[in-house]
């Protein structure tokens, strides 16, 4: 590789070839810089897009003239090899390339309609009667959006149990954490057919960052969910280590500024007893969404 380019710099410029567009938010400043030349060359240039910019590639054979130059092994057709299985074959490491592999959204339902396939809507409370979930590949290029409520549920038994909260949604997503932003480029795109999450993820300073990242992104269409009972949840079951790791104390520091009010209402009962606290508390004693 030419000086200045960089494993996941590879990975990155395949997901631009396979696509033809990266939103903005995908290119880093180091991304940027390699790619002035094609920039200024008109090879490549910024476009607007719904809420912001997109990298284009405009003349597609000179595009991957340069991709061979720079990485003469990588393979340009779309769905060939797995960026893990490249990594290790160039670097002994599975995580020295960007994956480019689909995620695997799993989703309940107590109604159908909540899930689109091309617009028509998909049968997701057969499948979760059935099987447990229904579960389908999130690529750039999928078919599939959400409409109406959805719960983002962090935790799995959670998920497994979320009717019965009695929650409006009709429909949950087990996150297993932190998203990815393809993720919530998808959430984003169904915010047309009326699609509002309601974030169910623990009550620690990663998980109000996490829901602070998607609300940025869905602003009022994105809701904390606040059972009524938290404050007696704090005082029963807080965990002080979710609090312990350096890290999270400084994601706290910067959560003390937020100006959500919900997060503000969690981040209280965080220093008031000094201590995080996970998700599944809510099944122990019961709890309701507080409106």
């Amino acid at each position: 590789m030419k000086v200045g380019v960089q494993p996941q710099h590879r990975n990155i410029c395949r997901r631009l070839h396979q696509a033809g567009m990266l939103p903005r938010s995908e290119c880093g400043q180091s991304l940027v810089r390699i790619l002035k030349p094609l920039l200024d060359s008109g090879i490549l240039r910024w476009e607007k897009a719904a809420g912001g910019q997109r990298l284009a590639v405009v003349n597609r054979p000179a595009f991957e003239r340069w991709l061979s130059q720079h990485f003469p092994n990588a393979q340009l057709q779309d769905g060939v090899g797995s960026s893990r299985m490249e990594a290790v074959a160039q670097y002994r490491n599975t995580k020295a390339l960007r994956s480019n592999l689909p995620e695997i959204v799993c989703l309940r339902s107590t109604r159908d309609g909540v899930l689109l396939r091309d617009g028509v809507p998909v049968a997701t409370t057969r499948a979760t009667s059935e099987h447990g979930l229904f579960a389908f590949s999130l690529t750039a290029s999928t078919p599939y959006a959400l409409r109406g409520d959805c719960a983002l549920i962090e935790n799995l038994a959670v998920f497994h149990s979320f009717e019965r909260l009695g929650l409006e949604a009709a429909s949950a997503i087990w996150t297993g954490g932190i998203s990815s932003n393809r993720f919530i480029d998808w959430l984003s795109a169904s915010l047309k057919h009326d699609l509002r999450v309601l974030h169910l993820p623990d009550y620690d300073p990663v998980g109000l960052t996490e829901f602070l990242r998607h609300h940025e992104r869905l602003c009022e269409a994105a809701s904390l969910f606040i059972p009524d009972n938290l404050p007696s949840l704090f005082r029963r079951y807080s965990n002080p280590s979710l609090l312990a790791d350096a890290k999270n104390q400084r994601m706290l520091m910067k959560l003390r500024k937020a100006r959500h009010s919900s997060v503000r209402q969690v981040v209280a009962l965080i220093d008031e007893y000094n201590g995080g606290l996970e998700h599944e508390a809510i099944f122990i004693v019961g709890a309701s969404h507080k409106v």
